[in-house]
């Protein structure tokens, strides 16, 4: 073989060995990939496109908007909501951006955003915006998926909506059809009952009780299914604080949220808390919210499959917290190690 055939041959087999170990990182890559699910829930405080908001805002209600309005509240006495530039639409997507580079999220749930023309946004490049409720209400429940992610929606679970004011969740499944499969509900439950026991003469407290028994509802057929399953989103409640409550003896009229859910009724009724046992880590300097209302529970059949589970919260990037940006940060809930 003359020197000219040896070194192209040599350089054959380096090309070669090159391709194989990359073919060999993707594989790994896709396999660890596989092995793992990672939920994310963000409320984005009121996101619509400037135009929306010009045009909403000069013919504001004095009152909130009921569910087939598309309109925004203009309550005396209380902040309107934000009117935002676009260095900070740029700024809440240095956010998404983390989310879909860092933790790598398979699924965000969505709150406050006014359809995927708005959460385009702040969600660009690399995520599907889909399945969005069927509301007028500029506070809608969607999500955003990861490009390439299988999925399906499966409506809207309007029930939640219990007085025509009130929002329903939105129902999706990742991975439809396969031994990743799992059934996913974003909420955006009633505000004011933060804690305390839901049966007090309290207009907030009577709303969230009316919808615990549409979510008891959901969770039980998904466990009778024997499907893997979470809830994410806001709660506006103290979750860690429903455990001094009993779920009460009526499932139609519950003393609380949690324990109502996660009663073993059926057998494997059971969820995890992403925030159980998670310190306080606040969206910004100057985030003086100390416990959690954004939650993500999963069900514990799930739960029990992973080798590390990992909470986190994205806090906002120091140099993006001048903007307009959200009056909550991305939660995170990691699960890994499933194929295990």
């Amino acid at each position: 073989m003359s020197y000219l055939s040896s070194r192209r041959a040599l350089s054959v087999m380096a090309a070669l060995a090159s391709a194989l170990s990359l073919l060999s990182a993707c594989s790994q890559t896709s396999a660890a990939q596989g092995d793992a699910l990672r939920l994310a829930t963000w409320n984005m405080e009121w996101l619509l496109t400037p135009a929306d908001r010009a045009e909403l805002g000069s013919r504001c209600l004095r009152q909130q908007p009921r569910s087939d309005e598309h309109a925004l509240p203009c309550t005396p006495g209380k902040a309107q909501p934000p009117t935002r530039t676009q260095a900070d639409f740029d700024a809440l997507a240095h956010t998404a951006e983390q989310l879909r580079d860092t933790v790598k999220a398979d699924a965000v749930a969505l709150q406050e955003v006014d359809g995927a023309v708005a959460a385009r946004q702040v969600f660009r490049q690399g995520w599907k915006l889909d399945c969005f409720v069927n509301r007028a209400h500029p506070q809608k429940v969607g999500f955003a998926i990861r490009e390439g992610t299988p999925y399906r929606c499966n409506g809207d679970l309007s029930a939640l909506d219990v007085d025509g004011g009130t929002r329903a969740g939105a129902d999706i499944t990742l991975f439809p059809g396969t031994a990743r499969e799992v059934r996913l509900l974003a909420v955006h439950l009633k505000s004011g009952c933060f804690d305390g026991k839901l049966d007090r003469q309290f207009a907030p407290c009577q709303k969230l009780r009316q919808q615990v028994p549409v979510l008891e509802r959901w969770v039980d057929e998904r466990v009778r299914e024997g499907k893997a399953f979470a809830i994410l989103g806001d709660f506006n409640r103290h979750l860690d604080k429903d455990s001094r409550y009993p779920a009460g003896p009526d499932e139609s009229q519950p003393f609380n949220l949690f324990n109502a859910l996660s009663d073993n009724e059926p057998a494997g009724a059971l969820l995890v808390r992403a925030t159980e046992g998670a310190g306080s880590i606040p969206c910004s300097a100057d985030d003086r919210h100390k416990g959690y209302i954004d939650d993500i529970l999963v069900s514990e059949k799930l739960a029990a499959r992973a080798a590390q589970k990992q909470f986190t919260r994205l806090a906002f990037a120091p140099e993006d917290q001048g903007r307009l940006l959200s009056d909550h940060c991305p939660v995170v809930y990691s699960l890994t190690g499933l194929g295990r």
